[in-house]
């Protein structure tokens, strides 16, 4: 029987979906069967071996909407397999600086369970797609994309070693 991964995903533009579902789809290739889906959208995760959570940092906090996730799900995330992904701005530059500040976001995530995984992937303003309080201050940043999809995909099929390893 196919495993089933979930890959739950807090967006706040868009730029974190898309980087879900390419997760989704590198996954797919592997021979899973995958759920990607928003974490406000996600009612039940008992039925999945493994769950993938990612979310976009704004004012340098995961969204409100990834934190409720995982404080809905948190005792079923503590039995199954479980990797995390954050997008940011702060990851444009991989110095270890920025790793290390990018992991400091990811804190939250890490008082749900410990991950087999921590994807840190450099994050996009696109000025069209931003919405909310954070839209003025942001669309003062000019547009930019520092997504490696390269490194996505990797990270991508290595967590789902880990995942099948632990479920």
């Amino acid at each position: 029987m196919k495993k089933k991964i979930l890959v739950a995903y807090g967006t706040a533009a868009g730029s974190t979906g898309e980087v879900a579902h390419t997760i989704g789809e590198e996954l797919v290739a592997e021979g899973v069967e995958v759920t990607v889906a928003p974490v406000e959208d996600v009612r039940d995760i008992s039925t999945y071996d493994g769950v993938i959570v990612g979310s976009a940092v704004r004012a340098f906090h995961i969204l409100g909407k990834t934190r409720r996730f995982l404080r809905k799900h948190r005792r079923t995330l503590r039995q199954i397999p479980v990797a995390y992904f954050l997008l940011c701005l702060t990851m444009a530059e991989e110095t270890p600086e920025n790793i290390q500040k990018a992991k400091n976001f990811a804190k939250p995530m890490f008082k749900t369970t410990e991950p087999v995984s921590l994807g840190l992937f450099g994050g996009c303003i696109d000025h069209d797609k931003l919405t909310g309080l954070m839209a003025q201050p942001l669309k003062s940043i000019p547009e930019q994309d520092h997504r490696n999809w390269d490194k996505i995909k990797a990270w991508a099929k290595d967590t789902l070693i880990k995942i099948l390893q632990d479920a």
